[in-house]
């Protein structure tokens, strides 16, 4: 065995001292290589320690966007246009039409509504007519007055004249009794003729002027009568009006109640007129309603696909959902921990993990805590399981969009993105 082992050392010894002198060159040269690359792997992961410790990186990322919902009106029949998902719709474009044919309730009172204006216009009819032959007899009676007023009055003239005449031929009269009283008392004076004779003279003459005074006041009474007559007073009459002046005052009253009856039915038609207005709008509203989009929007997905012969619905259920390219922002996900190096208005880069390695700008524009957890205001007993992270979502808005994000990419919302925010 001694032996064997003198043999083997011999042997190896004498190997070694015929090795090549190259072979210790290229150990060196790989010595030299294996410390440089520890020394690039070193500097390296120190790059990255200071890296992440500058900057704050996303774990999760992508890009979001606003979905909504469009919702059917009214409850009928939904007939949509074949619409396909990531196509372009500009706003105000009509998608598509609901209808309802039925609605009993609103046509029973539209009919109630209909019966009852006809029987107010039918009452304002009567009611007119009335008023119009009231207004004819009011003419006719005006009419009789103002022939009433201008014969009294011709009359009182005439009454006037008639004793104007007769207080002039009493005047004569006294004139001529007068003097026939002195020429009597004249001759009595000189004894031609018995005193008895010169008296009868002389009472004459002072009865001639009792019937002057007397026509005279007659005079007065009858041109007072006739200024009372000109006005449409009575005098000689009791003190009550005419019939026809009795009958006008009554129509005049009766039309001024017809007035205020029409009044009342015309501000009653209005309203019924208004009501079944309304209500027509609102059968017009219920029987068709279109479903347009509110805005340049990119059509997400289609929930009721309908064809020619369309699909029943009720109020409220959803139609079709749409993104809206207006407004595209990155979701990244941060480790809570980094919340004291993040802000709302902190600038932001987020990178496309698209293969492009494209970069855009963005600004940081809500910071959320707890996405994952339970919702906010929850009464949860149990805590989260330890699998969910502690995370922030924070959203960050995009200062442009890459032209290749179109409609039918979706405007890029879903792409996963990783978002370097400065420190």
């Amino acid at each position: 065995m001694k032996v064997e082992r003198a043999n083997m050392t011999n042997s190896s010894s004498s190997a070694a001292a015929t090795k090549p002198p190259g072979s210790n060159e290229r150990r060196r040269i790989f010595r030299i290589v294996r410390i440089g690359l520890g020394i690039t792997l070193i500097g390296l992961a120190v790059y990255l320690l200071w890296w992440r410790q500058r900057y704050v990186v996303s774990r999760v990322g992508y890009l979001n966007g606003t979905v909504m919902t469009l919702y059917a009106r009214i409850a009928g029949t939904l007939t949509l246009e074949p619409l396909r998902p990531g196509e372009l719709l500009k706003a105000g474009t009509t998608i598509g039409f609901i209808r309802n044919d039925r609605n009993p309730q609103l046509e029973t009172d539209r009919q109630n509504l209909e019966t009852r204006l006809g029987v107010a216009l039918a009452q304002q009819r009567g009611l007119q007519e009335k008023r119009n032959s009231r207004m004819a007899l009011i003419a006719q009676l005006e009419r009789y007055q103002q022939s009433q007023h201008i014969l009294e009055t011709r009359f009182a003239q005439e009454a006037v004249q008639r004793t104007l005449g007769e207080l002039r031929q009493a005047q004569e009269a006294l004139a001529i009794a007068r003097i026939e009283a002195e020429r009597y008392t004249a001759l009595v004076e000189a004894g031609a003729v018995a005193r008895q004779v010169a008296d009868e003279a002389v009472s004459r003459a002072k009865q001639a002027a009792k019937f002057v005074e007397s026509q005279q006041a007659e005079l007065r009474r009858q041109q007072t009568a006739l200024q009372a007559a000109r006005q449409g007073l009575q005098l000689d009459a009791s003190r009550t009006f005419s019939f026809p002046q009795i009958r006008l005052i009554d129509l005049q009253i009766e039309v001024v109640d017809i007035d205020a009856e029409l009044l009342a039915l015309a501000t009653t038609i209005a309203e019924l007129r208004r009501e079944i207005a309304n209500i027509k709008q609102q059968l017009s509203l219920q029987r068709l309603a279109t479903v347009n989009v509110p805005t340049t929007v990119v059509v997400w997905s289609v929930i009721h696909k309908t064809g020619e012969f369309g699909i029943p619905l009720a109020a409220g259920d959803p139609i079709v959902k749409v993104l809206d390219c207006s407004d595209v922002w990155a979701t990244a996900l941060v480790a809570e921990r980094e919340n004291p190096r993040l802000r709302v208005g902190q600038e932001a880069t987020v990178r496309l993990l698209d293969g492009s390695d494209r970069r855009l700008r963005g600004i940081v524009r809500a910071i959320r805590g707890g996405p994952g957890k339970v919702e906010v205001g929850e009464n949860v007993a149990v805590p989260p399981p330890d699998l969910v992270r502690n995370e922030l979502a924070v959203d960050v808005q995009l200062q442009n969009l890459p032209e290749d994000f179109s409609a039918e990419r979706f405007c890029g919302v879903g792409q996963s993105v990783e978002v370097v925010f400065g420190g």
